[in-house]
């Protein structure tokens, strides 16, 4: 089933910068009737409804409350398409992100909150509104680290291979329904989250060019940014040895986040 962005009505989760800013651009260049650009830091709002005024609503929203995502919502009763971008990599502390090396379990409990089940939320609030508006899609925008464990950031492997098995799972309870569900597996994308040793090429408009087009081909499985296919190319041809490089890596050179 393929989606039109033309016309739509779109509302966007962390919106504010890198990919979600990309995502409120490029649905604004390809005609997008309204766009919901939300963002958790309120100082962020008045510059993402200067985009453009008459078409941008600048909501607040922090993905992890409830209150707020109620707001939302009842707010949003137009929405006929979800991107579900907010998400945060995990502590600013190395070993903080990983399973055996942090000190606790609070951090990973926090990506897990933000990354996993703070979207199924948002879908659970906004697919019936999708529904009732005459059908349209949801966008969970997951990351091709879902496909694999990378030890730098074990935690944020594990909350977005979560939310990939929960989109599959979504996807299947709206079978019957016009509503097109896609999971987004995302690769190198030139923003703050960005591994400093890897550097890639692809902006977060270039990004969502990719997303976008790929809704109206009626894709399930997206696979956007720097090198997504190649990484799942090479874990399909061998993943033992897929996962005994990212080990290596992970003792000789491992990915720079913070």
């Amino acid at each position: 089933m393929a989606f039109l962005v033309e016309g739509c009505t779109a509302l966007v989760t962390g919106a504010n910068q890198g990919i979600g800013l990309g995502f409120v651009e490029v649905l604004l260049a390809r005609g997008a009737s309204k766009v919901y650009a939300t963002a958790r830091r309120a100082e962020t709002l008045p510059g993402l409804a200067a985009l453009d005024p008459e078409r941008v609503v600048a909501l607040a929203l922090d993905v992890t409350d409830d209150g707020q995502r109620q707001a939302v919502a009842a707010a949003a009763t137009d929405v006929t398409l979800l991107i579900n971008n907010a998400g945060i990599p995990g502590s600013d502390i190395d070993a903080e992100r990983r399973m055996l090396a942090a000190s606790s379990l609070a951090d990973a409990r926090l990506v897990m909150e933000t990354d996993c089940w703070a979207p199924l939320e948002m879908c659970r609030l906004l697919a019936p509104v999708i529904k009732a508006n005459g059908g349209g899609a949801i966008c969970n925008i997951i990351s091709i680290g879902a496909l694999f464990c990378v030890p730098e950031v074990s935690s944020y492997s594990v909350a977005k291979a979560a939310l990939a098995m929960a989109t599959a799972g979504i996807r299947a309870e709206l079978d019957r329904d016009p509503v097109l569900v896609a999971g987004v597996f995302t690769a190198g994308v030139k923003t703050r989250m960005s591994a400093k040793n890897a550097d890639p090429q692809c902006t977060p408009a270039e990004h969502a060019e990719q997303v976008l087009a790929a809704l109206e081909a009626g894709e399930e499985d997206i696979y956007s940014g720097e090198g997504a296919a190649a990484l799942r190319d090479e874990l399909a041809r061998d993943p033992k040895a897929f996962e005994r490089r990212l080990i290596e890596r992970f003792y000789t050179d491992p990915l720079t986040l913070s």
